[in-house]
């Protein structure tokens, strides 16, 4: 009864369709091929658009993507303890069933679908992001006849919008295209500056070219220019493959119909773009050259997407006159409305869940089985004429040189720092406030016993001051940035490394002027020792070493953390335990001996300890004898060594956490 419906059907639509040549009903299969596989659509969509152009077309070799019997499955975790009589094992939930299709050049696939239908993981998979570790995946994805996983560089063939705009704020337009250029493109430096002036002219972002982004702290462009900066950014690279995860989310109707127009026109150069959204406006819904509906995981429609409409009014499911296609769909895919239908009967009301989804279940399998047995299936064995194979020669995957990668990101940085200048305003009212109360509290440092006594305290209050005052600097940083730092590396914009020594270097003023300024309001107004010239400098270069080692504690914790609020809340309590063992508190011969070992990993001991043996070392006190009542394992030099070593190997497990952090989305 399907295959009628749909035969009567396609010879209707065959028949209008002003582009082909109508022969017969019994050849409505062969028509159907040329139709859904259309091998110029450029050509058809400028006759569509009356022959505007605004992308220029691509020199580069186009891209036909075809993926094969996709399955992606959870694995389920048995827990052994849970272990009964009557236990049932977890069953594996299916994520994708045996997804199959073809995307030729030129066209622009739109993936609709209820939540939970699969689309981003589909989307993820196809450009081939890391979805998870703890799926099942099977299946094969061809570029062009290749496969993709035999490709070295399939990256820079493609690029990946992500859902969120993954930008600095303190940058403007042109410099975040520009900061692209200059590490994605080979070429002078000429060649790279005209291609940001297309991509600018092209995605007309000529008005907010030199506008900055914006964010919490800086108000910047729309979003709509900024999402279309985000596209820009991916563009700059000219890729034949793109992917966007929902581009028009947290915009207004007018904005979001702008962003789609500009994938539709980039499509109609030859590109080959794919995005996933969510419920359209019906503006929206007529710019779609294809369609794909997904639910649970299995492809109910794939085809032009305006056939969609008399596809599925011919198996029973009339979208109402006057109503927006997509929405329908939508009511149509999703479960909620299926619950809603039934609460409508009264005897309904008594059906379970489970029953519900069983029917909803019957309902997606009855769309899956027409759509497998339709004409209008997607073939993903064609292959289109015209399209050679991708060999090493197309894929330019050269990326910049170290050094000159190094000083994009510090120049970076340092213009970040320079824009948002409140923060640094902060960081220095925040150090001169707390000196000041240092001064108030810690008075008369002298030779008395009570001198001694409040120069202890002292001591120990800068080593606490100065390397909190680092931890909370450096903690916010990395979180923040986490998501341009993946989304960069993975574009093989630059290296890990590269990043990390930028970030290092950009935060050395600061790590400088933050304790020599502590340092020079409390020395002398306390009375710490000046009975040697070199006593005041060595005092200050512990109090940076110290404020480098907290602030290189601070961004292993930053790294492991992706949740900044997470990594605050947390860090006080890895933090603090540290401070016990600084021998303030407790003398270091009563700690315990199986809590013995943690004080060679606390930077408070050695700080302090390098401070404490700095200031008595050097001035005796005629009355008691400090040093000797400490009773210090390590000598002054020692101390400071373990503190530089303690700074060095935080680094070194900071750039190990990148690094490993990286490759989850290579």
């Amino acid at each position: 009864m399907v295959l009628e419906k749909d035969k009567k059907l396609q010879g209707k639509i065959v028949a209008s369709d002003q582009n082909l040549d109508v022969e017969s009903d019994d050849n409505s299969g062969e028509l159907q091929r040329k139709h859904s596989f259309d091998v110029d659509p450029l050509k058809r969509n400028n006759d569509q658009e009356g022959g505007r152009k605004i992308f220029k077309p691509s020199t580069k070799k186009q891209m036909q993507l075809t993926f094969e019997n996709i399955v992606i499955r959870t694995v389920p975790k048995v827990k052994k303890c849970c272990k009964g009589p009557n236990y049932e094992p977890p069953k594996a939930k299916s994520i994708l069933n045996d997804v199959s299709g073809t995307i030729l050049p030129g066209q622009f696939l739109s993936i609709i679908g209820a939540s939970g239908a699969g689309k981003t993981t589909l989307l993820n998979f196809l450009s081939g992001r890391e979805i998870s570790q703890n799926l099942l995946k099977t299946g094969k994805i061809y570029v062009n006849g290749v496969d993709r996983d035999k490709m070295k560089g399939f990256s820079a063939l493609s690029a990946y919008v992500q859902q969120d705009d993954i930008l600095f704020q303190t940058m403007t337009v042109r410099e975040c295209l520009e900061f692209a250029a200059k590490l994605k493109l080979s070429g002078t430096y000429d060649e790279k500056i005209n291609r940001v002036e297309e991509i600018v002219k092209e995605l007309r972002l000529n008005k907010c070219q030199n506008t900055k982004i914006g964010g919490p702290l800086i108000k910047g462009v729309s979003g709509g220019e900024r999402k279309r900066t985000s596209i820009g950014v991916e563009l700059i690279t000219d890729p034949q493959l793109i992917f966007l995860d929902e581009p028009t989310t947290g915009l207004d109707s007018f904005t979001a119909t702008s962003v789609m127009e500009t994938l539709r026109d980039l499509a109609q150069t030859g590109r080959t773009v794919i995005s996933t959204i969510h419920q359209p406006n019906s503006d929206i819904f007529e710019m779609f050259d294809r369609l794909m509906l997904l639910a649970q995981g299995k492809i109910i429609y794939f085809n032009e997407a305006r056939l969609s409409v008399d596809y599925f009014a011919s198996i029973g499911q009339r979208c109402p006159e006057l109503s927006n296609p997509a929405d329908y769909f939508m009511s149509m895919m999703s479960i909620e409305s299926h619950e809603e239908e039934d609460t409508e009967d009264k005897q309904a009301l008594m059906r379970s869940h489970t029953q519900i989804l069983e029917q909803y279940t019957q309902k997606i399998d009855f769309f899956d089985q027409s759509y497998q047995n339709s004409s209008l299936k997607n073939d993903y064995t064609f292959r289109a004429p015209n399209i050679s194979e991708v060999s090493d020669a197309d894929i330019n995957n050269q990326q910049t040189g170290w050094c000159y990668q190094l000083g994009l990101l510090i120049q970076r940085n340092f213009l970040n720092t320079l824009r948002l200048p409140q923060t640094s305003y902060v960081k220095v009212i925040v150090t001169v406030i707390t000196a000041i109360f240092t001064i108030i509290l810690f008075q008369n440092c002298d030779g008395t016993p009570q001198g001694v006594q409040n120069r202890n305290g002292a001591l120990f209050f800068m080593t606490m001051t100065i390397a909190f005052n680092a931890i909370q600097n450096i903690i916010l940083i990395f979180p923040d940035e986490r998501p341009v730092f993946l989304r960069e590396v993975n574009n093989n914009m630059y290296s890990v490394t590269a990043y990390f020594f930028g970030k290092v270097i950009a935060e050395i003023p600061i790590s400088i002027i933050t304790p020599v300024l502590f340092g020079c309001i409390v020395y002398f107004s306390i009375g710490l020792s000046t009975a040697h010239s070199y006593t005041f400098p060595l005092f200050l270069g512990i109090l940076i070493l110290i404020y480098c080692t907290g602030g290189s504690y601070a961004l292993i914790i930053s790294s492991i953390f992706s949740d900044k609020q997470l990594a605050v809340t947390l860090t006080p309590v890895l933090i603090i335990p540290f401070m016990l063992f600084a021998g303030f508190f407790v003398n270091q011969d009563n700690i315990p001996i199986w809590l013995i070992e943690f004080q060679y990993l606390s930077f408070f001991k050695y700080g302090y300890q390098a401070l404490f043996l700095c200031m008595h070392e050097t001035e005796v006190s005629k009355k008691c004898n400090p040093v000797s009542d400490f009773n210090s394992p390590e000598t002054l030099g020692e101390s400071i060594i373990a503190l530089a070593a303690m700074f060095v190997g935080c680094y070194t497990i900071s750039l190990f956490i990148m690094k490993m952090l990286s490759k989850k989305y290579e």
